[in-house]
């Protein structure tokens, strides 16, 4: 077989690794699915509070884009997570029209408890390799990561739309 016949069929280890990434979405997928029952939040309040705590704070539209919600969803949403105490709202000082929407004390305790029992049955996984493995697979993933929202992208600029 020809390295171009390769790429075109994809590699046996390629394939079993976009197999295996699509099985680990699932599983977290359905963990934070049980998750969210145990904590009676909505699944995409979670994705919200993860989106704000990755950016270290949002605005409404920065959540509305990230999450692919409608401006009123994404207020009502916001209003939602802030009668929980898991998100203030707080005016940008350079312009007060502004807001940004950051997370408290509480939603932290909570994403603590709801994601620290993932955390120890991966950690037990990632102990057993070494630093420098670890960050070539941070490294694949980041690029992993950067593909899929290439894919993203592109589908939503798919004929049709």
């Amino acid at each position: 077989m020809t390295d171009a016949t390769r790429r075109d069929m994809g590699s046996t280890g390629a394939n079993d690794l976009v197999r295996e990434l699509r099985l680990f979405n699932l599983e977290i997928e359905r963990y934070i699915l049980r998750m969210s029952h145990v904590h009676a939040m909505h699944r995409t309040d979670l994705s919200a509070i993860g989106l704000v705590m990755d950016r270290g704070g949002a605005t409404p539209k920065d959540i509305a884009e990230g999450l692919n919600l409608s401006p009123s969803a994404t207020s009502a949403m916001i209003d939602r997570l802030e009668r929980a105490g898991h998100v203030r709202r707080e005016r940008v000082e350079t312009d007060r029209r502004s807001v940004t929407v950051e997370i408290t004390e509480q939603a932290l305790a909570v994403g603590s408890s709801m994601f620290g029992l993932l955390a120890r049955h991966m950690r037990g996984v990632l102990d057993e390799h070494s630093d420098d493995e670890l960050a070539a697979m941070a490294a694949l993933m980041e690029r992993i990561n950067a593909a899929a929202r290439a894919a993203s992208e592109e589908a939503g600029s798919a004929p049709g739309d």
